[in-house]
């Protein structure tokens, strides 16, 4: 019992496929950064910057705590690496992904024009492909480090942004589940 961590790069669709996956699998599903908005009152849209990494993931720990409490398992959507203000990659502390309690990992993946077009719709804000290739491409690779170090069973899913994502990653999540 613990996390289901669904990950991959802003604008992937993290949180429209949890909210699916949390209706057909009947486990409760959170958004890591609002969790962590709830307490420290910063909202990420738009601006992806965050301001105190660490007190943040602090927070997360916190958060994810309660709600396994709550709930033997639960669904939460985020990210091994996010952008700083210059759009250089920073990795997540990794020590934060084994305090919250994660069963496994799905990694989201898209091909990044697909990636680029969801965030400017989104956000309407433009993003450089340069950018969403590099945090793509450290997100994969974080991910496998962290399945690796701490034996996570870690499952990768290519978007095709229809029906059948919920299928496929509900028959990969069931499995275990």
């Amino acid at each position: 019992m613990g996390v289901i961590f669904v990950a991959g790069s802003y604008g992937v669709g993290k949180s429209t496929l949890c909210d699916d996956l949390s209706k057909e699998l009947t486990i409760p599903a959170f958004s890591a950064s609002d969790l962590i908005s709830k307490v420290n009152g910063e909202q990420y849209g738009v601006n992806k910057a965050v301001k105190d990494k660490n007190t943040n993931q602090d927070i997360l720990i916190f958060e994810v705590k309660k709600e396994l409490e709550k709930y033997p398992r639960i669904l939460l959507t985020g990210h091994f690496c996010i952008f700083d203000k210059f759009y250089c990659v920073e990795k997540l502390p990794y020590s934060v992904f084994e305090k919250i309690s994660i069963e496994k990992i799905l990694l989201l993946e898209a091909d990044s024009a697909r990636i680029i077009n969801n965030l400017n719709v989104r956000d309407l804000k433009k993003y450089e492909f340069k950018h969403i290739e590099l945090l793509c491409a450290e997100e994969r690779r974080v991910a496998e480090e962290i399945s690796n170090k701490y034996k996570f069973k870690l499952h990768i899913h290519k978007m095709a942004f229809d029906e059948s994502d919920l299928q496929k990653c509900c028959k990969l999540l069931s499995e275990e589940v």
